[in-house]
């Protein structure tokens, strides 16, 4: 055991008496029978550290309580986004395979075209070739070739004609078909 420092007594000039010395000793002794590893102290700050604790979880226990609404706006906003999606991924598909059949489309129209260009390319230079201040012989000749592009162009005529029948048929065919099937995703249009 070890002395303590020696303290003042109320006057504040004299060592304290061989009474106190004994009184002081005797409840050190019973604060370590008693008392083993001053518990009680440890008890104290156990509990202080407890009530600490407590306090937090209920301040943790508030936090939460206050997210929750939260959490299900974000969830809510996540399942809109999500059908919004769902939605937009079906108009582009239809998008795309109208898109897609327009192409086709423009392809065939592209190479009648060109097919015609290319008659008609060939009828321009045989009358540039041509001399066009002749005899009977080759006014027979210009008339023929008159002739030929006449039909030429009537036949491109007829052509671009059934073209755009055939065009409207298949517009309405569709609108048709959307009318009847609607937003059915297994009649993609």
């Amino acid at each position: 055991m070890t002395d303590h420092a020696v303290r003042p007594t109320a006057r504040g000039d004299s060592p304290p008496s061989t009474y106190r010395k004994a009184r002081r000793k005797a409840g050190r002794w019973r604060r370590k029978v008693l008392d083993p590893g001053n518990l009680t102290q440890r008890q104290e700050k156990l509990r202080s550290r407890l009530d600490q604790q407590a306090k937090q979880i209920t301040e943790l226990k508030l936090a939460v309580a206050t997210m929750k609404p939260s959490v299900a706006q974000v969830k809510s906003a996540g399942a809109e986004t999500k059908s919004t999606l769902a939605a937009l991924a079906k108009r582009l598909r239809t998008v795309e395979l109208a898109t897609l059949h327009r192409e086709r489309e423009h392809g065939n129209l592209t190479i009648q075209v060109g097919i015609c260009e290319e008659r008609l390319g060939r009828i321009e230079e045989r009358l540039r070739d041509e001399h066009l201040t002749a005899g009977p012989a080759e006014e027979v000749e210009a008339r023929r070739l008159i002739d030929e592009v006449r039909r030429e162009h009537e036949q491109v005529r007829v052509r671009m004609q059934v073209i755009g029948q055939y065009e409207e048929r298949l517009r309405r065919l569709e609108a048709a078909a959307v009318d009847l099937h609607g937003d059915d995703v297994r009649h993609p249009i």
